[in-house]
């Protein structure tokens, strides 16, 4: 109850998440997912859920290899997001990698995944077209586009 109305609600306890936006040079890395409940390829950036006592970063770090086989030596976090509030909990944090090194992949049991490098500039202009329907996505590269001047990634 609260403010005297009774609420009844299903609510998907999710737990937090990590977004990661892999930067190499002047391209990110994102990739092709396959999604079967929307049975469709779809452009994403890499992420995960965190596993019970793992730290953000090692979170970050474990997706980051696990499905673009690259260990990131820098890892800036840029916000902290509720991806969907209205019927779930997860905190999806968003985090920006530099300094890359390729280690290789170590995808999951069932994952289909392919590794697509897009020019900076390219990926920004993603978010206005139909290749990228995923909300994590478009919310990390809104943030980076937003966030590119103070983190020195593309000229001012």
């Amino acid at each position: 109850m609260f403010g005297g109305v009774v609420f009844t609600k299903d609510v998907v306890r999710f737990g937090q998440a990590v977004a990661i936006i892999p930067i190499i040079g002047d391209e990110v890395i994102l990739i092709k997912q396959f999604r079967p409940s929307l049975n469709k390829w779809v452009l994403e950036v890499p992420a995960g859920r965190v596993e019970v006592n793992e730290a953000l970063e090692d979170t970050a770090k474990r997706e980051l290899i696990e499905e673009v086989g690259y260990d990131a030596k820098t890892l800036i976090k840029l916000v902290s997001i509720y991806p969907a509030p209205g019927y779930s909990d997860e905190v999806l944090h968003i985090f920006l990698a530099k300094d890359l090194t390729y280690v290789g992949s170590k995808l999951e049991v069932g994952e289909l995944i392919e590794v697509v490098k897009v020019k900076l500039d390219s990926a920004l202009d993603l978010i206005l077209s139909d290749d990228v329907v995923d909300a994590k996505t478009l919310i990390s590269l809104l943030i980076l586009k937003l966030k590119t001047p103070e983190l020195g990634l593309l000229p001012k």
